[in-house]
């Protein structure tokens, strides 16, 4: 792979530009082809036994490029990565540019990596947000509170890509659940008299806020040393019946909740 350009974009969103080589690219169509050809069924053939050329000329191209596709990309695309020391905060978006039979192929890879924040007076702002209440407020109402305050008083400037991301995560979720109810998204929209372009951009903003809520709270965990105890861990694999790659995730989860409980302690 040649070396790719990188462009930065505003809101830590940035571009990769990057090349395969043509060589690279048939050797690796040569493989998927080879594979193909193993366990193709062709009229008058056993199969696996057709020629190569006939099982090429019964496969849809665009499938088989396709493949080749998804062997090459992911190292060129961690190269690239490599080679300018990126941390992307999500999987890209990949555009081809140009794939023409004998002439190196042209890929675009968009990302974003996540933005710096900077909590400043948190502690000052959740307080005082709990100090304009009348009488001393329930769990949920105080959590909501300070999560309204400290997105209210923190600035933090995200990729679109990471907030169309989450918001389409949100959204299939909402179909799904909606699917089971035997419902469409017309028929929901309608039904809250809203357009479903109301609802999109609704789930938009309830993504960016839940984004940015998740990066305060990952960073006070940092500030405040949280640690996620290993006996926990264990336990909560256990209950849930997960693998042991779920312990980063479930760490992170338990310092999550570590960072809520000492805002609702301020």
């Amino acid at each position: 792979m040649t070396q790719a350009k990188l462009t930065w974009l505003p809101k830590k969103t940035f571009e990769l530009e990057f090349s395969l080589p043509w060589e690279q690219v048939k050797k690796t169509y040569d493989k998927v082809l080879n594979e193909l050809t193993k366990s193709a069924k062709l009229e008058g053939f056993r199969p696996g036994k057709a020629p190569k050329d006939l099982v090429e000329k019964s496969l849809d191209k665009g499938k088989l490029y396709g493949e080749v596709i998804n062997q090459l990309l992911p190292l060129s695309y961690a190269q690239a990565i490599n080679q300018h020391h990126l941390k992307p905060a999500l999987a890209p978006k990949i555009t081809i540019v140009s794939a023409e039979d004998n002439k190196p192929w042209q890929f675009k890879a968009s990302s974003c990596e996540l933005p710096e924040i900077k909590l400043g007076e948190y502690e000052k702002i959740c307080r005082g947000a709990l100090a304009k209440e009348l009488k001393p407020p329930a769990k949920t109402q105080k959590l909501n509170l300070i999560s309204k305050a400290l997105l209210d008083d923190i600035k933090i400037e995200l990729s679109d890509l990471l907030i169309d991301s989450e918001r389409d995560r949100l959204l299939s979720r909402l179909l799904e659940q909606l699917q089971k109810l035997g419902l469409t998204i017309d028929q929901y929209a309608a039904s809250n008299n809203k357009t479903i372009a109301q609802i999109k951009e609704e789930y938009k903003q309830t993504a960016a806020n839940t984004i940015k809520l998740e990066l305060i709270l990952q960073v006070i965990a940092e500030e405040k040393k949280f640690k996620a105890d290993e006996k926990e861990i264990d336990k909560m694999i256990a209950n849930a019946g997960g693998a042991p790659a779920d312990r980063v995730y479930i760490a992170v989860l338990l310092k999550k909740q570590q960072a809520i409980d000492y805002l609702l302690n301020l």
